[in-house]
């Protein structure tokens, strides 16, 4: 009941979008159809309804299991087609389900950072090594999804959609433990650059015509950022080409 049940919602969920208002970054980098996986940040349990409606397609969530122990989540979230997962000793059974679907060119969505952040929403938790491996062994693109702050009814808030990140060397095998950890530091570095850019964009109101950055242009922010902190690389990662900022045609939905 997975995808006709995740579609009611995204109509119910429709009717939520003037409580919480978003603006779209890198909406062109939305997949639609097609393998990957969406990493993204977890600030609230709202988040799952944001999401829905604001990245378009159809995708498996990946939960916790501690879900199941509540009836009432148990059953809306399994209705909603989630993989609940041990987050501690994640079940053979599972990691096929989850493989499953990303070999039938289908989609998941991940929150990497294995829990809700109740933190600093402006600093992401350290990321687990699942990511790595789900895009590793399948051999999916990464796309990076980025909110800017926990949701508040009424309050604009934004999300920024990454360029997908295809940086697994080797494919089609679960990675050893060195090039999981490459893969985790990768991501993480793409999505700390994301927030550089994701808090210009906010701070200097980018949406604005007069504001805006031309085409590949870096904000000074930026430029900052990246001359503190390079790179990361390791054994079985890719370096694709340097991202550049988002189109700006497309940052003003």
């Amino acid at each position: 009941m997975g995808k006709p049940f995740y579609n009611f919602s995204k109509v119910l969920f429709n009717f939520c979008r003037p409580i919480y208002p978003i603006r779209m970054l890198g909406k062109k980098n939305i997949i639609k159809k097609g393998k990957c996986i969406y990493a993204c940040n977890h600030l609230a349990s709202v988040d799952i309804g944001i999401y829905n409606v604001h990245l378009a397609g159809y995708r498996r969530y990946i939960g916790k299991k501690e879900y199941l122990d509540k009836k009432f989540s148990k059953f809306v979230l399994s209705h909603y087609g989630v993989i609940f997962i041990d987050r501690d000793k994640p079940e053979l059974s599972t990691m096929r389900e989850i493989f499953k679907v990303l070999d039938d060119d289908g989609q998941i969505l991940i929150y990497p950072e294995g829990t809700r952040n109740k933190g600093d929403e402006k600093k992401m938790l350290e990321l687990k090594g699942g990511l790595a491996i789900f895009a590793a062994k399948s051999g999916a693109p990464v796309i990076p999804v980025l909110m800017h702050h926990r949701p508040k009814a009424f309050r604009w808030n934004y999300i920024f959609v990454g360029e997908p990140l295809d940086i697994c060397e080797t494919k089609g095998r679960i990675p050893n433990a060195e090039t999981i950890a490459a893969l985790t530091a990768r991501y993480a570095y793409e999505l700390d650059r994301m927030r550089v850019i994701l808090d210009d964009y906010v701070d200097n109101k980018r949406w604005k015509k007069k504001n805006r950055l031309k085409d590949g242009e870096k904000s000074e922010a930026l430029i900052r950022w990246e001359a503190e902190h390079p790179v990361p690389e390791g054994r079985g990662v890719v370096n694709p080409p340097a991202a550049v900022t988002p189109d700006q045609a497309d940052n003003h939905d």
